[in-house]
């Protein structure tokens, strides 16, 4: 995948991590086709009302056995991110600041959207290091991955703010400052 982002805790990024700016999520899901473009011709009535079907986050129709195809990207060992790791998907957590569990808990909610997105079985055959993204709607699913994301570390920043040393409520306070940043740039409800 070509984007490489700012993840905020310093370094690139290349996919879902932490603390995206640049061409991630925000601004890019202009052009998704409606449900009626798409080749099964369904209407987004008839795929409601019919279970077997669903709306991927293009707009498309889908059946719930579909996943998604994604090509894996490599993520540079000192971004916080998730990554695949002897065939599982992991947490890579490189925040030595006080906050470092806030940025845990950001990543491991990206588990289970990728798990969703991409199967059970992701991270096999993934070289470590690495994670698959892209495939139809991609940008979307990014986007709302990382809406969550940020939203579950400001709360965790929230309420470590409140026991924090002194000495660490400044850093602290410059993650929630980040996570409002984005949850702002990324549109989030």
């Amino acid at each position: 995948m070509a984007n490489n982002l700012d993840n905020g805790d310093g370094g690139s990024n290349t996919g879902s991590p932490e603390n995206q700016t640049g061409d991630s999520a925000s601004g890019l899901n202009g052009g998704i086709p409606s449900p009626s473009d798409s080749d099964a011709g369904l209407s987004a009535a008839g795929a409601d009302a019919d279970s077997r079907f669903s709306l991927n986050p293009a707009g498309e129709v889908t059946t719930p056995c579909e996943k998604a195809k994604g090509t894996p990207a490599a993520i540079g060992s000192r971004i916080n991110s998730i990554v695949c790791m002897n065939g599982n998907l992991v947490v890579q957590n490189n925040n030595a600041e006080p906050d470092r569990a806030c940025t845990q808990a950001h990543e491991g909610s990206h588990i289970q959207d990728w798990k969703d997105r991409y199967g059970e079985d992701l991270c096999k055959g993934v070289p470590d290091g690495r994670l698959p993204v892209g495939g139809e709607g991609y940008h979307e699913f990014l986007r709302q991955s990382e809406c969550k994301a940020y939203k579950v570390g400001k709360a965790c920043r929230e309420k470590l703010l409140t026991s924090a040393d002194d000495k660490d409520k400044a850093a602290i306070q410059n993650g929630i400052d980040r996570d409002n940043a984005q949850i702002k740039s990324n549109k989030c409800d």
